[in-house]
């Protein structure tokens, strides 16, 4: 995507726009949740959440991360960089690997919102990739006092077969991968 797209300094990643699902054309988009459950209390597992940098994240077989670009300060910063923990603006570029590495496939995103009040974060697509669309990552509290963490995605391409069939289970191992690294973290992080 870099070199196709001539992203080589950081006001060509400025140029970028997010994508976001439109609520008044709601019926052009497809629906995909999933919902996890992480075994510690609310604020521990919002607090990593919003911290844990996206070299950990986005580490699996499935997806790495590449880079990222800040909005804020108009910066990019790459795989060991220091990370000051999640805002707004932040745009993450990452790799999807499909058969082994054989097909790579540049996946970006753009921190919309990080709400700290209503526990959610909302991600949206950028132009130029393959989809569009919005994520949305909540957080409740569980009658145990465990966290449920809640992944609903709104997305639409141009390829109805790629929407129907291809991106509800690609989508689906992806973010499973990326909350498993997280419920790690937390599971091994001191209160």
């Amino acid at each position: 995507m870099f070199q196709e797209e001539s992203l080589c300094q950081a006001q060509d990643f400025a140029s970028l726009r997010p994508l976001c699902y439109d609520e008044s054309d709601s019926t052009a988009y497809r629906k995909h949740f999933r919902s996890f459950l992480v075994e510690a209390d609310l604020e521990k597992v919002w607090r990593v959440y919003t911290s844990i940098s996206p070299k950990d994240t986005w580490r699996g077989d499935m997806v790495t991360f590449g880079c990222q670009y800040y909005r804020g300060d108009n910066t990019i910063t790459y795989l060991n960089d220091h990370f000051e923990g999640l805002n707004i603006g932040q745009v993450l570029f990452m790799n999807l690997r499909l058969l082994g590495g054989l097909i790579n496939i540049p996946v970006s995103h753009e921190i919309m919102e990080v709400n700290e009040k209503e526990y959610y974060i909302k991600i949206c697509y950028l132009e130029k990739g393959a989809a569009q669309g919005t994520q949305w990552i909540r957080f409740s509290k569980t009658p145990e006092g465990f966290t449920r963490v809640d992944h609903e995605t709104r997305y639409r391409s141009n390829s109805r077969f790629r929407d129907k069939y291809l991106y509800p289970s690609l989508h689906g191992k992806a973010i499973a991968e990326f909350h498993r690294h997280i419920r790690d973290r937390v599971y091994n992080t001191i209160p």
